[in-house]
């Protein structure tokens, strides 16, 4: 199975980073206050360089 990671905007000013299951649970890893740091998480877990 490979892992998709993706962020979405759980409220106002939090971005929480995870995955969907093949049957459509929700996994989290993390929340971010900004959408930048969020998709900087989300690259990094897809296998992109940058930030842990």
């Amino acid at each position: 199975m490979t892992i998709t990671w993706v962020y979405v905007q759980s409220e106002p000013w939090v971005y929480t980073v995870g995955f969907y299951a093949p049957d459509g649970t929700w996994h989290t890893d993390s929340d971010w206050n900004s959408k930048e740091d969020a998709a900087d998480r989300v690259h990094y877990l897809n296998g992109g360089k940058g930030v842990e």
